[in-house]
């Protein structure tokens, strides 16, 4: 009797399976994608926009707008620490490069680099002293001095063609 259970339940899922019942692996896969736009608050473009109601005191919902006007969510994650705690980065015109996950559009950043003049230039945290580089601002690990935010250009190539 057992067996005959075991083999019911074997050939159930074997006919789920056959039947494409179950997702298959590609679209389970999270989509690469690079993205240029800023950083903005979700939450205060949706009140600008669509007149949410917001508290005068909220947390920020970290976001970023496209130049074609779609909402990315970010996640905070170490890579992308730095578009959450330095604002001097929600001024500037950005090119993320990222995942984002089936059926969502939340966005794991991967790489972001600015644009500058229409120039692609390089961001990093950087400790003279140490010599160190850091993707996120905050102390050094090592000497504990303040790390200072460096935007090299990439190369004569990085240039952005204009619109």
């Amino acid at each position: 009797m057992r067996n005959l259970r075991w083999f019911s339940l074997f050939f159930i899922v074997l006919i789920l399976f056959i039947s494409g019942a179950t997702p298959s692996t590609e679209e389970q896969k999270p989509q690469e994608v690079e993205l240029r736009g800023k950083i903005v608050c979700l939450a205060e473009e949706m009140h600008t926009h669509y007149a949410v109601e917001l508290f005068k005191s909220h947390e920020h919902l970290y976001g970023v707008k496209t130049e074609d006007g779609n909402y990315y969510t970010l996640l905070r994650t170490s890579l992308a620490e730095a578009l959450f705690v330095d604002e001097r980065l929600h001024e500037k015109d950005l090119i993320i490069n990222s995942r984002v996950f089936p059926k969502t559009q939340l966005l794991e950043v991967i790489r972001f680099y600015a644009i500058k003049d229409g120039v692609v230039h390089e961001l990093y945290y950087y400790c003279d002293t140490c010599y160190i580089r850091a993707v996120a601002p905050g102390n050094c690990d090592c000497c504990q001095a303040p790390a200072v935010l460096i935007e090299k250009p990439l190369n004569v190539d990085s240039t952005i063609p204009s619109p």
